[in-house]
């Protein structure tokens, strides 16, 4: 396992919007699903880097950050691997840190 970065506006796209992946496939659901949990599971060590778009919605980070907590990562195990930044705008990596914090797992077969 190694370290691995994801650039989401690189990477994924640059204007990411919306929660459920029927809402397109910017969504948090698809970026969580299918780029930043295949990371996990294969990097001992992931960074999200948000740089380069400023206006995440509250549903896309919440969906992508507090989803990683109810599909089985712990928050112990999340603030140890994962790391997110922004250059420009710190309180959007913060914001996401909170939706890690305030996330409940929900019961079921893990990540």
């Amino acid at each position: 396992m190694s370290d691995f970065t994801i650039h989401l506006v690189k990477d994924f796209d640059p204007r990411p919007f919306g929660r459920y992946r029927a809402d397109g496939g910017r969504s948090g659901e698809v970026f969580r699903e299918d780029h930043l949990k295949p990371a996990m599971d294969k990097h001992q060590h992931v960074v999200v880097d948000l740089s380069g778009y400023n206006y995440y919605g509250s549903s896309f980070l919440e969906e992508v950050f507090g989803g990683l907590v109810r599909a089985g990562f712990s928050r112990d195990e999340l603030s140890g691997r994962l790391e997110i930044i922004h250059d420009q705008l710190p309180s959007i990596a913060d914001e996401a840190r909170e939706y890690i914090n305030a996330a409940s797992p929900e019961p079921g077969p893990g990540k």
